[in-house]
């Protein structure tokens, strides 16, 4: 892989990863949030850690091949986004529901090794909201929460403009919540927040309630295509959805008083289907008035966030040396 003589020039360029058991992204851009160059690769189900290091390998290469080939420099540090239990002091991956398989791995000093170049890691919210902090509509916010609505639902916050990164590696993990019911389900445990909010709760929510309406291999995409096109039974899903989310957010709400939620992907890309349906049902298991409540906001990112994601604990980082971002040093 990449050795550190080999960086002739100076460059303001990052690889950024992005890891989900959706995909793994790898994201070629600059400081700007400008990506030249990125590919993608879709994990198998309980792959090892060492196979994952191993592709990661691959499509780097065959990516910073075509960077070179543009007369692009090399990176000059690696920037990684990650879903799941991250210790930032030891490096290490503790858990991950996203990829069961992993167990104590040592990330950090393993993709230190791979490329030879500063590594800087964050958990996925975190990095969301970093990247909203630094490229999207958090950009004027000192206080935000951000929500990853991937595989499993999380939660960042900032506070006076600083992002928060707790030191327990299990901290964030919103989608564990079990919801709220008023009656009697027996020995049944209610549903968690994951399993109705997140993409495949959404997807397993609309193939269980609507299954004479969907293709049993729909995806989160096709469903939030088909609700931007009206389609009544899409709406419903991503509003049922929405409602269970926003009834939770109560207690976060009182207890950070934010200027602002943000929605994270893939369901911010279903816009005010989603997020108005948050909001409500957030206003009215807070309690609060319009003039009290924060403004409930799907990111303006798009399908850029997980790019930008990847790339965002790097940049985030140098704007702020003066930080305390010792997971990252």
């Amino acid at each position: 892989m990449l050795q550190a003589q080999s960086i002739s020039v100076s460059s303001n360029y990052i690889l950024g990863i992005n890891i989900t058991a959706e995909e793994i992204i790898l994201a070629y851009g600059n400081q700007s949030g400008i990506i030249s160059e990125r590919s993608s690769f879709k994990p198998e189900a309980n792959q090892s850690f060492q196979n994952f290091l191993g592709l990661v390998s691959q499509h780097s290469d065959k990516l910073l091949n075509i960077a070179r080939a543009q007369h692009l420099p090399l990176p000059e540090r690696i920037s990684v986004s990650v879903a799941g239990n991250y210790d930032s002091q030891l490096g290490v991956v503790i858990s991950s529901r996203d990829f069961p398989a992993w167990k104590g791995e040592p990330l950090k000093s393993q993709l230190q090794l791979l490329f030879n170049l500063p590594v800087y890691i964050e958990k996925n919210a975190a990095a969301g909201a970093q990247a909203e902090s630094l490229f999207g509509i958090a950009q004027d916010l000192r206080d935000f929460m951000f929500i990853d609505l991937g595989h499993r639902l999380s939660m960042a916050f900032s506070t006076q403009a600083k992002i928060i990164s707790p030191k327990n590696p299990h901290a964030g993990a919103i989608g564990r919540v079990r919801l709220c019911q008023g009656k009697d389900t027996g020995n049944e445990l209610p549903p968690t927040l994951n399993e109705l909010c997140s993409a495949p709760g959404i997807v397993q929510q609309a193939l269980t309630t609507q299954l004479s309406h969907w293709d049993p291999e729909v995806s989160i995409y096709q469903i939030i295509n088909a609700a931007r096109n009206a389609d009544p039974y899409a709406i419903e899903i991503l509003s049922k959805a929405g409602t269970s989310l926003g009834h939770h957010l109560a207690p976060y709400i009182h207890l950070l008083r934010p200027e602002a939620i943000v929605l994270g992907f893939p369901g911010a890309l279903a816009g005010e289907i989603f997020s108005e349906p948050v909001f409500k049902a957030a206003q009215d298991s807070a309690g609060l008035g319009l003039d009290e409540m924060p403004k409930i906001i799907p990111s303006a990112l798009g399908n850029r966030l997980p790019d930008l994601q990847a790339l965002a604990p790097a940049i985030y980082t140098s704007r702020h040396q003066t930080g305390n971002n010792s997971n990252n040093r």
